[in-house]
């Protein structure tokens, strides 16, 4: 006999919606692209659990929107339908990434592997008709291996990206045998190409890039990066977010990282605190870059918590923030430091 309506080991009846086959769930998932569906029981998160799909969201979502992109770029193989890049507005793109974001399965090994194969297709898509050197060639066929080693790459103090990390020179069909007509820049970190004439400079709105924010207003950095246990992985990932999406609503009301800073100064957290503070983030409202915010009450926290001189959290905050302090924090700070322990100039 097997199980009764009330066994608890008896399986819960599944919804109309559940009972589909897996092909139309996954269809349902991306005409709604509502990222929490997998969610909403074990059998929906059986069917949508899927790497391409999810691979197909973050190019959806996080793709550059400049204009080389809207011819030949977006085809079936890299964007399949009913997944239209052009249709979203800003403000959906902006809400979608930040959904996408906050999800567990985005993941920063699934973001570099999103930002592998979108170089290797801006590559494909907007290099037709260049014509590259054969040892060139081979190494624009074969570019993982610059990805999984990328300690010697452009980082963007303050949002400046560089010329590239990689810059090949080419030439079109029909030009002379020795002209060099177009650069390939490639930015590793960024996940960005651009194809330029050789006197021309980097600019943001001829760049190929994922991940790429909206114009109009940026996707908010997931918490997920910002708690414990603060992991390599989580700063790398944080690092890739944190020139283009967004730490507070309000540059002025600092209320999302002032809440962190004070949690990391209360439990002893020096070495998040540390790297944290060595980091240039925006607010929602604001496109300008700035270091991690401090505020008055920071102060006043590692002066009630700490560890007396010497204390490391002061240490760090007047060395590496002296330009940024008010004077009488400086003045109050200073008792809690060894005067050896400062750098030279404070």
């Amino acid at each position: 006999m097997g199980p009764g309506p009330s066994d608890p080991l008896a399986e819960p009846p599944c919804s109309r919606l559940e009972s589909l086959p897996v092909e139309i769930l996954q269809l349902i998932f991306l005409h709604s692209l509502e990222v929490n569906l997998p969610r909403a029981s074990p059998r929906l998160s059986q069917a949508l659990s899927n790497q391409l799909l999810y691979t197909w969201l973050i190019r959806l979502a996080f793709s550059s929107p400049n204009s080389g992109s809207r011819e030949g770029f977006f085809t079936p193989d890299f964007l399949p339908p009913p997944l239209d890049f052009w249709a979203l507005s800003w403000k959906d793109r902006q809400q979608l990434q930040t959904n996408i974001l906050a999800c567990r399965w985005c993941t920063f090994p699934l973001f570099r592997r999103c930002q592998r194969e979108y170089v290797v297709h801006a590559i494909r898509r907007k290099c037709v008709g260049l014509v590259f050197h054969p040892n060139d060639q081979a190494l624009l066929s074969n570019l993982d291996s610059r990805f999984e080693h990328l300690e010697d790459c452009d980082w963007a103090v303050l949002g400046r990206r560089g010329k590239g990390d990689l810059i090949i020179p080419a030439q079109l069909e029909e030009s002379s045998r020795h002209a060099v007509d177009r650069k390939v820049a490639i930015w590793f970190h960024f996940g960005a190409v651009q194809i330029r004439k050789p006197s021309e400079i980097y600019h943001e709105n001829d760049l190929f890039r994922l991940p790429c924010s909206v114009p109009i207003g940026p996707g908010r950095i997931p918490d997920k990066v910002l708690r414990s246990p603060w992991s390599d992985a989580q700063f790398e990932f944080l690092q890739l977010l944190s020139s283009d999406f967004y730490l507070d609503e309000d540059e002025a009301r600092p209320d999302r990282s002032s809440e962190i800073t004070c949690r990391l100064i209360r439990t002893r957290k020096i070495e998040p605190f540390r790297r944290l503070l060595n980091l240039f983030f925006r607010a929602e409202n604001c496109r300008v870059l700035a270091r991690w915010p401090l505020q008055y009450l920071h102060y006043s926290l590692v002066r009630r918590c700490g560890s007396g001189p010497g204390d490391p959290f002061a240490n760090v905050i007047l060395n590496g923030r002296w330009h940024d302090m008010p004077a009488d924090a400086k003045h109050d700070l200073l008792r809690y430091v060894e005067p050896s322990s400062l750098r030279d100039g404070h």
